[in-house]
């Protein structure tokens, strides 16, 4: 069979399924379930009645067999063309007991084929239940079968016997034929249910992965583009030769950005964090680098304080901030410095992003001003700070996703506290080894239990 026929097979047969049990579209694999064991139920009740007429048996349960296969087709109708089925469950498997018990005492009661059919109806009732109510389904079945048994052996007059070893054979066998064929095209429904739902859960996957895939490579892609847009490490190690960035996107890309720029005798830097991480604040980042560029080009920036104010003007325009929409808090906190090596001066100026110095074992904290770079309901002008540095003066930038990291063995945060205890230990050591100082803390603090939660960038430099 080639590939084309076997696909029409497949299709013809899901189509005939589809028919009988209804298609997966409109009717859930429980309810598919349901048509089929209430839809073989009735058609073995049928066989039964044309069985009891062929082999002459009794006539009252010639009549109960042909009552009960009208029954159990209204179920089946009922489920199949209402489409409900919960409801239905219940007195459908009351009604199937009271139907086997009653053959059960019409048809030679334990000598006949009906304990087959017991066992054969307890695993299309199993099928059909789940949970607690297939607990129950299954005591309630075994109690039916042991009071059987029970009232066979005290009231043997109430049970019907076959009226010859003739009659008992081709009853049995024809009963257990139709059963085995039964469980066959049960099984074979279920094996098939079983198919589709793996095969459209394999389709989905593949799907999710593809997807995922070509995110991942968009993702990528635009992280190359933004370490472009960061200052190189040769640029970096002409302006500042005593530096390091610790820099650790919790995802592909990252919200944070260092950046550096030499113009005429100043070496100006910033450490920036943006609203977000991942996407949307690598889409933040690369319009601060590019607006704090452009600032740099157009204007003569001479004041720390004075390329903040401008950064937040440019930056609101940018992104049509208006001066009563709060609803979307986009923007970047952010620590400007300004170099003067002529007069060994430091200008600082920051937006929610605090400057550490540490000179003579000491750790000196300069704030910020509590405004971030963007829409803010009141806006305070940035306040400028002026340091004459010393040779041996170290200076830390920094986003705030090593002190808001959870880690340690009660889960709490890094902290800014042990954050400056981590720097002063570190202070002295050469600024590469610094880095990795930092990065085994962070590694330490974070163990196996707890997860990276944002964008870490430290920028350490010795003007």
């Amino acid at each position: 069979m080639n590939q084309k026929s076997q696909v029409e097979h497949k299709k013809e047969s899901g189509n005939y399924i589809d028919l009988l049990f209804g298609s997966r579209n409109l009717f859930s694999l429980e309810h598919r379930f349901f048509n089929s064991v209430s839809l073989f139920s009735a058609l073995a009740a049928c066989f039964a009645s044309i069985t009891n007429l062929a082999l002459k048996l009794n006539l009252k349960l010639t009549i109960f067999t042909i009552f009960s296969t009208f029954v159990l087709f209204v179920f089946y109708y009922i489920s199949r063309k209402k489409r409900i089925f919960k409801p239905l469950i219940t007195p459908f498997i009351i009604y199937s007991l009271i139907v086997l018990s009653t053959v059960w005492f019409f048809n030679a009661g334990s000598e006949g084929p009906v304990v087959f059919v017991y066992l054969v109806g307890l695993v299309l009732f199993v099928i059909i239940t789940e949970g607690r109510n297939r607990i129950i389904v299954i005591t309630f079945f075994l109690l039916n079968l042991i009071l059987l048994f029970y009232i066979e052996q005290r009231f043997p007059h109430l049970i019907t016997p076959y009226e010859s070893d003739f009659v008992k054979f081709y009853d049995v066998s024809i009963t257990f034929l139709f059963s085995f064929v039964l469980i066959y095209f049960v099984v074979a429904i279920l094996v098939n249910s079983y198919r589709e739902e793996k095969n459209i859960s394999t389709n989905q996957r593949d799907e999710l992965i593809f997807q995922k895939n070509q995110i991942t490579d968009s993702i990528q892609y635009a992280k190359s583009l933004q370490t472009g847009l960061l200052t190189d490490t040769k640029t970096l190690k002409k302006i500042l030769p005593k530096h390091f960035i610790y820099y650790l996107p919790k995802d592909i890309v990252s919200g944070d950005f260092y950046w550096a720029k030499s113009v005429n005798n100043y070496k100006l830097l910033a450490a920036a964090d943006c609203t977000g991480h991942g996407v949307p604040g690598a889409f933040m980042s690369v319009l601060g680098i590019s607006l704090l560029n452009e600032i740099v080009r157009r204007k003569e920036v001479l004041k720390a304080n004075q390329t903040l104010e401008i950064l937040r003007h440019e930056l609101k325009e940018a992104l049509n901030q208006s001066h009563k929409d709060y609803s979307h808090n986009n923007g970047m906190d952010i620590a400007f410095c300004v170099i003067d090596e002529n007069t060994k001066t430091l200008q600082y100026s920051g937006a929610n992003a605090p400057l550490y110095l540490i000179r003579d074992s000491k750790l000196i904290e300069y704030k910020p001003t509590r405004n971030p770079i963007g829409l803010t309901p009141i806006e305070i002008p940035f306040q400028n700070h002026e340091i004459e540095y010393q040779e041996k003066d170290v200076f830390y930038l920094f986003s705030d996703g090593l002190v808001d990291q959870f880690g340690g063995d009660e889960g709490k945060k890094f902290r800014a506290r042990r954050f400056k205890k981590l720097l002063l230990e570190i202070h002295k050591k050469p600024l590469e080894i610094q880095k990795d100082h930092i990065a085994l803390a962070l590694k330490k603090w974070i163990g196996t239990r707890y997860e990276q939660i944002d964008d870490i960038m430290i920028f350490g430099f010795k003007p």
